[in-house]
């Protein structure tokens, strides 16, 4: 049984990401608008109501833009506290699935969903991995600092979406305004390249993980070119090769990755 996962988008403009096993599809995240998400799905001959749910990172509006339209056509998963931020900023959320005990786990068709904590500022900001079969994804993105958390939910995943939001130095140097700047920077900001660079050394040789891809890159603090060269350059310090990079960008969906 295959398990697939595709960014629509990704950055500080709007992310949403598709992960697809052969039976069912889910939505993490709405933060780019209804009609690209459409459009999207349509290459994966898909319509909003064949989603078996959305899953809610956390509250920002780049991770739920599109939720009170797609709301009508899925039901809407994310942490109560999470919901209750959603709500604060956008109104009540009509449709949302009912779910026991959120951090533990559910599932929705026949996807295991695995949420974990993460450092961000934000309700209660969450990051997730997906099973399916022996097939095992994830997604970790709006993160401060790498913690001990992080690496033990992401090492068992084959494939995996990690944040590499800013350069450090593009950052203090541009234009943001400080307290921008601090904020991004702080242990509840954006992962930087070199942090992670930093969780992709970790992972090498000690992990299950073969292709990193990544994401919410920083479209005034960052480029795709110094992401890549940055995180590569630590991993070709200890490892051979087992790790292959990928990139997930703003204004365009990434290549399809499938563990079979």
């Amino acid at each position: 049984m295959s398990l697939k996962l595709v960014s629509l988008s990704s950055g500080s403009k709007g992310n949403a990401t598709l992960i697809q096993s052969e039976n069912t599809a889910i939505l993490l995240d709405a933060g780019i608008t209804f009609a690209r998400i459409r459009d999207c799905l349509k290459e994966f001959s898909l319509t909003p109501s064949m989603l078996a749910g959305v899953v809610v990172t956390h509250e920002h509006d780049d991770h739920i833009r599109a939720l009170p339209a797609l709301e009508t056509y899925a039901p809407v998963y994310a942490h109560p506290l999470t919901l209750e931020a959603i709500r604060v900023r956008q109104g009540c959320v009509a449709n949302v699935a009912s779910v026991t005990d959120y951090e533990n786990g559910f599932e929705i068709g026949d996807i295991k969903v695995i949420p974990f904590r993460i450092p961000h500022d934000a309700a209660y900001p969450l990051a997730y991995s997906f099973e399916c079969g022996g097939a095992r994804m994830s997604v970790a993105t709006d993160i401060g600092v790498p913690t001990v958390g992080l690496l033990k939910n992401i090492k068992d995943s084959e494939v995996v979406l990690l944040e590499a939001n800013h350069d450090v130095e593009m950052l203090r140097t541009g234009g943001y305004p400080a307290r921008l700047k601090a904020r991004i920077l702080s242990d509840k900001g954006h992962l930087s390249n070199d942090a992670a660079g930093r969780v992709a050394r970790l992972l090498s040789g000690q992990s299950k993980v073969k292709r990193l891809i990544l994401g919410h890159i920083s479209e005034n603090n960052n480029t795709e070119e110094l992401a890549y060269s940055t995180v590569r350059a630590a991993l070709d310090e200890v490892e051979d090769g087992t790790i292959q990079l990928s990139l997930a960008h703003q204004g365009a969906r990434s290549e399809v990755f499938e563990i079979l």
